[in-house]
C-alpha cells in the first residue's frame, strides 16, 4: 500500500511542525516592525508590544495543536492555581526531554503569562534558523557550557528587572535531560552528587543551584512566584516515556505535573533549597514510575485546567491566519516570505556572535 497507518500518523504528526515554521515569517515581520517603531521608546513598551503581539499568540499557536489537536490529556496535582493570574514568576523543572517545553507553554497560557515565556537555554539555540534571532531579541537568557558567562547573565537579570519586564522565567537546573539509558550523565551527575556531600538521585539529575540561586538573587523583588513543577509523561502503552516534538503527538497518552508554589522569602534565606526541591522531585518520579501518576490530583474543577484549551488558542489561530492573508493575494509577499528564509539565517550568522 502506498499510505499505511504508520505514514499517515507519521503526516499527521509532521503537520503542526510545518505549520509552525511556516508561520513564522510573517511573526518575524511583525515582531523588525514592532522593533522598529519602539526603538526611541522605554525598553519595556517594546517588550509588552512584542509579547501582546507576537510572543504569546505564537506560543498559544503551539499549544492549539500540541494541547488541542493531539488529544493528549494534561493531568494536574498539588499546588494548581485556582485561576488566571498572569505574574513574574520562576518556573522550574526537571527536565525529562525536549517536549518539556510544551508543559511549560501550556501552564504560562493557562495562568495568562503565554507572552511573558523566558527561557535560561543553550547558546547554540541562537542560531537556529529565523527563530533564533526572535529568541535573542524577545529576552531569552543564553549560557555557554560551564557558566563561563556569569557577568552577562547577571547584567542581563538585572536589565529586565531594572526595566520591569513581565516573565515567566524557566529554568532546568540538571543542566540536561534525564534519560536512564544516557549512562555516562548519570554517572557523571552521579559523581557530583559525591563531590558536594548530598544523596545520589536515581530518577532526576543532581541540580546546579547555582544558575537558580543567581537568578533569585538577581531578580529579587522582581519575582512575585515561584513554581516548582515536577513532569512525568505517561505513553499510549501505558508506560513511562520520554518523547521528542513528534513521539509527543503520536506515543503520549497523558502529560502529568505536579505542582508546589513555594514561599519567595524562605527560598531566599535557603540557599540548599533547590536540593531540597530535588529531594521532593526524586520522590514524586519514583511514585509516578510506580502508578503512572503523581500524588495530590487536583479533580477536574476548580483551577486553571477546567475549562477547555480551546477557549485560549481559537483567537491565535485566527490572528495568524489574517498575519498570513497577504500571503495569498500579494506575490510580493510571497517573495518577500521566500527571501525571509534565505536571508535571515545568513544575517544571524553574522550577527549573533557580537550579541
Amino acid at each position: 500500500m502506498l499510505f499505511s497507518p504508520i505514514t499517515l500518523r507519521s503526516f499527521a504528526s509532521s503537520v503542526p511542525a510545518l505549520v509552525l515554521i511556516g508561520t513564522s515569517p510573517p511573526y518575524l515581520w511583525l515582531w523588525f516592525t514592532i522593533r522598529m517603531i519602539t526603538l526611541p521608546l522605554p525598553k519595556r513598551w517594546y517588550h509588552k508590544l512584542e509579547q501582546l503581539l507576537c510572543w504569546g499568540p505564537y506560543q498559544r499557536l503551539c499549544m492549539f495543536f500540541m494541547e488541542g489537536l493531539s488529544g493528549v490529556k494534561f493531568k494536574v496535582y498539588g499546588d494548581v492555581p485556582k485561576e488566571r493570574n498572569p505574574v513574574n514568576a520562576l518556573f522550574v523543572s526537571n527536565h525529562q526531554c525536549v517536549s518539556d517545553w510544551v508543559v511549560v507553554d501550556s501552564f504560562a497560557m493557562r495562568l495568562g503569562n503565554a507572552g511573558y515565556i523566558h527561557f535560561f537555554a543553550k547558546e547554540g539555540l541562537k542560531y537556529v534558523p529565523l527563530f533564533g534571532l526572535y529568541w535573542h531579541q524577545h529576552g531569552l537568557v543564553f549560557v555557554r557550557k560551564g557558566h563561563k558567562d556569569k557577568d552577562v547573565i547577571r547584567k542581563q537579570l538585572r536589565d529586565k528587572r531594572k526595566n520591569k519586564i513581565p516573565m515567566m522565567m524557566t529554568l532546568f537546573p540538571e543542566g540536561t535531560r534525564f534519560n536512564p539509558d544516557r549512562k555516562t550523565v548519570i554517572e557523571k551527575s552521579h559523581a557530583y552528587a559525591r563531590s558536594i556531600g548530598i544523596s545520589e538521585f536515581k530518577h532526576v539529575l543532581t541540580p546546579r543551584i547555582a544558575g537558580a540561586n543567581m537568578f533569585v538573587e538577581e531578580l529579587g523583588d522582581h519575582l512575585e512566584k515561584i513554581y516548582d513543577v515536577t513532569i512525568g509523561y505517561e505513553g499510549v502503552r501505558g508506560d513511562v516515556i520520554r518523547p521528542d516534538a513528534l513521539q509527543f503527538l503520536d506515543n503520549v497518552k497523558a502529560v502529568h505535573f505536579h505542582i508546589r508554589e513555594r514561599d519567595l522569602k524562605a527560598i531566599q534565606s535557603n540557599e540548599g533549597w533547590l536540593y531540597d526541591s530535588f529531594n521532593e522531585k526524586e520522590k514524586l518520579m519514583e511514585e509516578f514510575e510506580k502508578n503512572k501518576s503523581f500524588p495530590e490530583p487536583a479533580g477536574e474543577d476548580g483551577h486553571i485546567y477546567s475549562h477547555s484549551v480551546y477557549k485560549e488558542t481559537l483567537v491565535p489561530v485566527l490572528y495568524t491566519a489574517a498575519l498570513c492573508a497577504p500571503l495569498f493575494f500579494s506575490k510580493r509577499a510571497r517573495k518577500l516570505y521566500l527571501n525571509t528564509f534565505l536571508v535571515v539565517p545568513f544575517i544571524q550568522l553574522i550577527t549573533l556572535p557580537f550579541l
